[in-house]
């Protein structure tokens, strides 16, 4: 049960945290093309499509969708808490 509780804990505050970054790289595009510009994730996305597609390419499809997963991540390790506490 200790490992269960750990592990949801877990994926509420990894779902809490990547939806807040992706909240804040949606509300401020200067932070996220300085997330691009450091990032080495982000390096063969600017290299292949240039520093400003790659982050209309972001800001338009990868940011919300990992703001979807990231709610999902939130919203599942509730819902097991939830569960195993309840």
């Amino acid at each position: 049960m200790t490992t269960a509780l750990l592990l949801n804990i877990l994926l509420v505050l990894g779902g809490v945290y990547f939806g807040v970054r992706n909240v804040h790289f949606l509300r401020s595009e200067s932070a996220l093309r300085t997330y691009m510009e450091k990032s080495p994730k982000a390096l063969l996305w600017v290299r292949t499509f240039g520093m400003d597609r790659a982050t209309r390419m972001a800001r338009v499809i990868f940011v919300p969708l990992g703001l979807l997963i990231s709610i999902g991540m939130a919203g599942i390790g509730a819902w097991k808490l939830w569960r195993i506490l309840g």
